[in-house]
């Protein structure tokens, strides 16, 4: 069962909505982190992409991300990740709509760390 039909049960929209924010956080977190551990920029975007992914793979829940800085000693990189629900469609109505949560992190670049490579995400 996804994350998605899970919290549609027991928590109804609210509850799922709620737990797209910290979905959303978490995964700018997550990328955001994966991209300045990097050994350069290029991989700096690819380990962003996979913690994406991870995060898609183990919600069920589809993610945008925007990697955004630049890839030097003492920068920082900005992870935004957006994720769209369908909210409760309801008989002989339909389907009431979508919401899109976001979530942002940024994390600096090691200022000691030895950087090979191109400098841009």
């Amino acid at each position: 069962m996804t994350l998605l039909r899970k919290l549609r049960r027991e928590e109804g929209e609210l509850g799922l909505v709620s737990a797209l924010l910290l979905l959303a956080a978490q995964a700018a977190r997550d990328a955001v982190r994966a991209a300045v551990e990097a050994p350069t920029a290029t991989g700096a975007q690819q380990a962003a992409d996979d913690a994406i992914a991870r995060a898609e793979m183990q919600s069920g829940v589809p993610l945008q991300l925007r990697l955004e800085g630049t890839f030097a000693r003492g920068a920082a990189l900005h992870a935004e990740t957006s994720a769209q629900i369908d909210l409760a469609s309801l008989p002989f109505i339909g389907q009431l709509g979508t919401i899109t949560v976001h979530g942002s992190a940024a994390a600096p670049v090691d200022a000691y760390r030895s950087l090979i490579g191109d400098s841009s995400p």
